[in-house]
């Protein structure tokens, strides 16, 4: 089994740029959500439905693996995966750190197990080579209430290998952006502090347009930190496109930078929401 390389080093002033925005050294009482994508010009972050697309350029990519190595837990929908086939993995050397220690658990939005993952997903060969941990595939407990038996005789095997099917209570597959805080929740439970959302657009949309209840009952955004690549290109109209159901203004400490010839936008995400 192939070894991946790893990536070279970030310079000083771009790991400057990035360290206002990761994820705090101590835990607190929810999980830190960045959410992070390579968008086009035109706002689309692939060509078309199910078509893996490459946006991010080497400076920009080795930025996303170098975040990654700052979370516990990386996120994608269940679409993302099976159009990429992604290895959810750090690539970055960390000093001290192995592979896998400076990997973020990979997690899988799939209420009703539509990934099939199995010992050749990119993923679990990751995690079989010391490059990766075992991913978590997050599922709806009325779905796993309910499960056939096809697919219970799958999810024992894919768990002897070390993956886990998480029942969330609340996680719908219909109207996701009622399903956060339950993730969010089972999350912190299972000791996600910080976590990396990646996409896809429908996860994006979601994310962007939801709230969930604070400790003290106010609506807040999950969303806390936002960085997104703009590559310099066009993908058209028939492009998957990254566009929230509603507008929103509630950006702030913005700041811009170039890592290649991409460009790299870093902000904090106002908590409190007046329109909710």
């Amino acid at each position: 089994m192939t070894t991946s390389q790893p990536l070279d080093l970030l310079p000083d002033s771009s790991t400057a740029f990035l360290s206002p925005y990761l994820p705090p050294s101590a835990p607190s009482d929810r999980v830190f959500v960045t959410l992070t994508y390579a968008a086009s010009l035109d706002s689309r972050i692939s060509l078309g439905l199910g078509q893996r697309t490459q946006l991010s350029g080497s400076e920009s990519k080795c930025m996303t693996h170098y975040l990654r190595a700052h979370h516990d837990g990386i996120l994608v929908g269940v679409n993302t995966f099976l159009a990429d086939n992604p290895g959810l993995n750090c690539r970055y050397n960390i000093a001290g750190k192995s592979a896998v220690e400076a990997s973020p658990r990979p997690i899988i939005i799939d209420p009703t197990f539509r990934c099939k993952i199995e010992s050749r997903s990119k993923s679990m060969m990751a995690a079989a080579s010391l490059e990766g941990k075992e991913p978590w595939i997050l599922v709806s407990a009325e779905w796993r209430n309910s499960v056939s038996p096809s697919d219970l005789v799958h999810i024992q095997s894919i768990e002897r290998m070390g993956a886990r099917v998480i029942p969330v209570v609340g996680l719908r597959s219909d109207n996701r952006n009622e399903s956060w805080a339950a993730i969010l929740k089972s999350l912190k439970k299972l000791g996600i502090h910080s976590l990396m959302v990646e996409g896809g657009a429908r996860v994006i949309n979601d994310l962007l347009c939801t709230a969930v209840d604070d400790i003290n009952g106010a609506k807040i955004s999950p969303v806390d930190v936002v960085i997104i690549t703009i590559a310099p290109v066009y993908l058209g109209k028939n492009g998957v496109e990254v566009s929230p159901a509603s507008a929103l203004d509630n950006l702030y400490d913005i700041t811009w930078d170039q890592f290649g010839r991409d460009c790299i936008m870093a902000s904090f995400n106002k908590k409190l929401r007046a329109d909710f």
